[in-house]
């Protein structure tokens, strides 16, 4: 855990502190330091972590976790180079100042890194390649800002907090802000995989880092080739354990592939199984229950219902910052407060679909190889599904009928906004599109949503690690032709075949069930009880992002009295838009009472 700030610029020192009292939550104990002449950097550190990343006249902090240290430390060696401190990260010091911007392509960890260079006063901020660890920046007037979490940038009185009524409408339509923008004006993140410069009121923004499609055949065993870089992996990111060690387990085949790894390779920790579900008839959690019976762990089960949600919303908003996510992330909410009862880390399946072709938006794409005359009204299709891009071809508007039946709803639009929905594109069809198209959602799309995992976990004091981040993974995975992805319409066949020696058959050919809130009368009178909070009229028409009749219909009830799943989750994001401006625009990022 930890997390970072700093200022370049005429600031008050009191500002700065108040900056790293609002990422509090991010780590144990606090230090910050002028570094020069009106610059200031600060992090927050756990628990082991001491000492200052200084060396001669450049000074970093860091907020991360490197799973190659022994990797990196013998590049330095070889150079003669010797090891400063105790802090890993000053080996990403050291290699940059040795090897320039390439270091960072050779970390495998999860980071965000502010280095200064204090002779030509200079800054860098360094966000790890699919983005698990956040960085966000805001300059104006002469004052260069950054944190982990915008929040913090909020405390800084001459920063305007405008929302920016054009990403507030890209989220009702997506569920995110547009790419690397945030829901208020100005306050940028750092990409993932860039190296962003600023020096005297200039930025300049590289990447570092991307991924190549180079499909290969191989002679030998490809599942047990997956399996030996997936257990590595998992060895990598609990090399650092001691004793203990949780892992988020659902019903899937990702996360119970994690909990037997860990059970693999490292036997010697104590393993707690954390699961969260509507009741004990969740299939979530009798799948979980299959799992850890036969890896042997610790079970937790959790339960959330929909009368837990109201009290929590605030404090979810809060920590999510731009509310991107929807009824689950009440759910991992209260499943990381659990396990930090028990761990500081945990690991998850995060992001392994977008390797291997597991989500039912990849199965779209074979079809388009398959059926080339159908491409169009698929793509449209998909982008509908992505997007919420009305299809414009009758086929395309075929296949929407013939899956939503109605039952959908439209985004409500944000008043004097002309903002229309985003294009999902599909590359032309060509050899090893699917491979193309899921490298497109690791480089540019992660990113989006990792920092649902990451803050609702670190809201709690907990990390949370995903194996399927590990950079020798995601290479390998893009080595893997794609008909190994999807075979005879088997998502992840490759991976399923890869940990069929760790997992029980019922785990193993278990289809995939998003995680989320039971959608019931229960939760449709919840989910109304909140909008006579946040989205009356009046409300409504004082903020002025919605169109009152437009929320009026979306409130509107059918006949059954459950509000179909798109439709509810229209209303959340909603909900959570009007939540977040009042916390961040009212409030300017006030942690809620």
């Amino acid at each position: 855990m930890g997390g970072i700030f700093g200022t370049i610029g005429d600031l008050d020192a009191g500002v700065v502190a108040a900056m790293g009292r609002r990422l509090q939550h991010r780590g144990h104990r606090v230090q910050s330091f002028e570094v020069s002449s009106q610059v200031t950097l600060g992090e927050w550190l756990s628990h082991k972590a001491t000492g200052r990343l200084t060396l001669g006249h450049w000074a970093m902090v860091a907020d991360g976790d490197i799973y190659n240290a022994l990797e990196l430390q013998k590049m330095l060696a070889d150079r003669g180079i010797a090891p400063i401190g105790d802090r890993p990260e000053i080996l990403i010091l050291q290699g940059f100042l040795e090897f320039g911007d390439e270091i960072f392509n050779r970390v495998n960890g999860d980071f965000a890194l502010a280095l200064w260079d204090d002779d030509r006063r200079l800054l860098r901020l360094v966000r790890d390649p699919v983005g698990m660890r956040p960085l966000y920046y805001w300059h104006q007037n002469g004052i260069f800002a950054f944190a982990s979490e915008y929040k913090a940038l909020l405390a800084i009185p001459q920063l305007p907090v405008v929302a920016d009524r054009a990403a507030v409408q890209t989220l009702q339509y997506t569920k995110y802000p547009p790419t690397n923008r945030t829901l208020i004006e100005n306050i940028v993140a750092v990409p993932p995989g860039h190296c962003l410069e600023y020096e005297r009121g200039k930025i300049r923004s590289d990447r570092y880092w991307d991924l190549t499609v180079e499909a290969r055949e191989t002679e030998g065993d490809r599942a047990a080739e997956v399996r030996d870089i997936f257990l590595q992996a998992v060895r990598r990111q609990t090399a650092d354990l001691d004793r203990q060690v949780g892992v988020t387990l659902s019903g899937g085949v990702d996360s119970a592939s994690v909990a037997a790894a860990i059970r693999k390779v490292r036997p010697d920790l104590h393993l707690h199984a954390f699961t969260c579900g509507y009741g004990e008839s969740d299939p979530e959690i009798l799948t979980a229950a299959i799992v850890a019976e036969a890896i042997g762990c610790d079970r937790h089960p959790i339960y959330v219902t929909p009368h837990d949600i109201p009290p929590l919303l605030p404090q979810i908003v809060w920590h999510l910052e731009d509310p991107i996510a929807r009824s689950e992330t009440v759910q991992k909410f209260v499943t990381a407060g659990k396990a930090a009862e028990y761990v500081d880390v945990v690991l998850a399946g995060y992001a392994s679909d977008g390797l291997y072709g597991g989500m039912p938006k990849h199965k779209l794409v074979k079809l388009m190889e398959w059926l080339p005359p159908l491409k169009t009204p698929l793509t449209e299709f998909y982008s509908y599904t992505q997007t919420s891009r009305p299809p414009q071809t009758l086929l395309g508007k075929a296949l929407h009928w013939a899956y939503y039946r109605g039952a959908d709803a439209p985004a409500p639009a944000i008043e004097g906004v002309q903002v229309a929905p985003p294009v999902e594109s599909i590359p032309p069809l060509q050899p090893e599109l699917l491979n193309t198209v899921l490298k497109s959602g690791v480089v540019n799309g992660v990113g989006k949503w990792l920092p649902k995992a990451e803050r609702l976990h670190i809201a709690h004091g907990v990390t949370v690690r995903s194996p399927f981040l590990d950079r020798d993974l995601i290479d390998n995975a893009f080595e893997i032709p794609e008909r190994y992805k999807i075979y005879r319409w088997r998502e992840k066949h490759i991976f399923r075949e890869a940990v069929k020696p760790l997992l029980p058959p019922a785990v193993l050919n278990r289809p995939k069930f998003p995680q989320a809130m039971k959608y019931d009368r229960v939760f449709s009178d919840v989910l109304e009880e909140i909008c006579t909070e946040f989205l009356t009229p009046e409300r409504v028409r004082s903020r002025g992002f919605f169109s009152v009749s437009e929320i009026e219909n979306l409130r509107r009830r059918p006949k059954s009295g459950l509000y179909s799943s798109e439709r509810s989750m229209r209303l959340w994001t909603a909900i959570l838009t009007e939540l977040w401006a009042q916390l961040f625009i009212d409030g300017r990022g006030e942690k809620p009472e």
